[in-house]
């Protein structure tokens, strides 16, 4: 009966620390981490963390020889899902632009980028 109060004890100790972990996830900084697919979904983007700041690695695309490079690098946290002081690199026109990033609710991502007088928002959605 010990041994089974003991065992009981145990695992409503380890639930309970997994649930912990799982909620701290949920409310973590690095929201952006993950995969994410542009606007008219001709590739998949996944948001890295590269030190204080997260880089978007290009990881299935229709044009291969773009895999692997990075679309945008630099991106900071300023405050809950928006991101600012980043560069897009417009890889087929050798390129770049200022960019920023506003996470929605609905885990859209807004991408803006800017270029002299002129910007473009894109929406990517998360995978």
């Amino acid at each position: 009966m010990k041994n089974l109060l003991k065992t009981s004890k145990i695992i409503f100790s380890l639930l309970f620390f997994l649930i912990g972990i799982n909620m701290q996830a949920q409310n973590s900084p690095d929201k952006i981490l993950g995969k994410w697919t542009n606007e008219d979904k001709t590739r998949v983007i996944e948001f890295v963390k590269n030190g204080t700041s997260y880089d978007a690695v290009i990881r299935k695309a229709e044009d291969e020889s773009v895999i692997g490079k990075k679309q945008i690098t630099g991106l900071k946290r300023q405050q809950e899902g928006s991101y600012t002081n980043a560069t897009v690199h417009i890889i087929k026109k050798g390129k770049t632009a200022s960019c920023s990033a506003q996470i929605t609710k609905d885990d859209h991502l807004n991408i803006k980028a800017s270029y002299g007088m002129m910007s473009k928002t894109q929406v990517w959605n998360r995978l």
